[in-house]
């Protein structure tokens, strides 16, 4: 008999089972499968996940819609419960006693006066009028019933991602952060890489508690498993988690990918055609994709010591992924310029490493319009020339090329 009491309950209110997810960056299509009552049934989504709906996103799937309607109470001033009630309020050492007369006005009656609010610390003989008020409800109307899913999109579920770059090992880890106030159980879930554009924004989702903000414990090292890369789809990469999800409210860590690339050490000089004898490189590693990678923050690490994050985009296998960060000492290049004439210039550029390990230069020269260009090992470009080298420890390497400014 129990089970029956169960199974009618069930058929009453929808079965509740773990929901399918596609989460993307700052929103997530959320799909709650059901067993649907005949031709009517009333969702309760609760404030938060309500208010975090994405408009017109909305679907009752399996059925054939006949109408929607949406019940959101209206803000009651709790005052009103309390009007020609005595209150308490403490005052100047003591307890007094005064009659609420309007609580759209806060007007109070006490010995013979009208007082607009009270002083000290107030005192109602009963919580009623703080009762909660009742959460938005939307009733469908349909035909038939039985097997159903209910989705939508929230603003309330989302994901980013954290990669390390240790010495070689590049391990990532996905954060996904449920404002919705209550654990989500999750069956198949996708997290989605790319742009992806929201026009409609709903409501703005209430902030977290600080209390209310939590960091998952971290599965234990037999149970860690990766994301698992699915494909790509209209222009963005998909990942699949393995197993079920259960969601706290809050922030829950997720290992993402741990594999193995191959970092280079890069200078880098994008600058245009001056005199100046010394020109500075910027830093920063560049490595091949080993697959598909999603964008993120990356935290470097060389030799046990933090050396800065560079933000990388989405990037297709084998392409490069180039991480700039910043200003290095020793990254020099002095150069030997040679005005030959007004507007002839022969210029000769030379850079040393003396690092204990290869460096990867690349040096990018913007000139004046319109000009002409002469030397050897350079790749031209439209606005100037590019040229790329790899220098050993403690190796040098100079080139030279003429310049002429053509006269107006």
């Amino acid at each position: 008999m129990p089970k029956l009491i169960l199974l009618w309950i069930a058929l009453l209110l929808g079965v509740v089972e773990a929901q399918e997810a596609v989460i993307y960056r700052g929103f997530a299509e959320l799909r709650q499968p059901q067993t649907l009552p005949l031709n009517e049934w009333v969702w309760e989504p609760g404030e938060a996940l309500f208010q975090s709906l994405v408009p017109g996103t909305l679907r009752l799937i399996g059925v054939t819609e006949q109408s929607r309607r949406v019940q959101v109470a209206a803000p009651q001033n709790p005052l009103t419960a309390y009007v020609g009630k005595e209150v308490q309020f403490y005052w100047e050492g003591q307890w007094r006693k005064a009659t609420l007369v309007s609580a759209e006005r806060n007007l109070y009656l006490y010995e013979g006066r009208y007082l607009v609010g009270l002083p000290g610390t107030v005192a109602y003989p009963d919580p009623s009028g703080f009762s909660s008020v009742p959460g938005p409800k939307v009733v469908f109307r349909y035909q038939g019933g039985g097997a159903g899913t209910l989705a939508y999109l929230t603003r309330g579920l989302s994901w980013s991602l954290r990669y390390t770059l240790e010495d070689g090992e590049l391990i990532g880890w996905a954060t996904l952060t449920n404002g919705l106030g209550r654990p989500l159980r999750l069956g198949r879930t996708e997290l989605v890489a790319g742009s992806v554009p929201l026009l409609e924004g709903g409501f703005e989702v209430p902030a977290l508690r600080p209390e209310t903000r939590m960091l998952q414990k971290a599965p234990a090292a037999a149970d860690v498993s990766e994301a698992e890369f699915v494909g790509e789809a209209g222009g963005t990469y998909r990942y699949r988690l393995p197993g079920e999800v259960t969601l706290e409210p809050g922030l829950t860590e997720l290992p993402f990918i741990r594999t193995r690339v191959q970092p280079a050490y890069l200078w880098r000089l994008q600058t245009g055609f001056s005199t100046e004898r010394e020109l500075a490189f910027v830093r920063g590693f560049r490595f091949a994709a080993p697959e598909n990678l999603a964008a993120g923050v990356v935290s470097i690490r060389e030799q046990g010591v933090f050396v800065g994050q560079a933000g990388t985009g989405d990037t297709t296998k084998g392409n490069n992924v180039i991480l700039m960060l910043g200003p290095d000492p020793e990254g020099r290049a002095t150069r030997q310029v040679e005005q030959q004439a007004r507007n002839l210039f022969r210029v000769t550029t030379r850079v040393r490493n003396p690092k204990s390990y290869p460096v990867e230069v690349e040096i990018q020269e913007v000139m004046p319009q319109p000009f002409t260009l002469e030397g050897e090992g350079l790749e031209r470009t439209p606005e100037g020339y590019r040229i790329r080298f790899t220098l050993a420890p403690g190796q040098s390497r100079s080139y030279t090329y003429t310049l002429t400014l053509q006269q107006h």
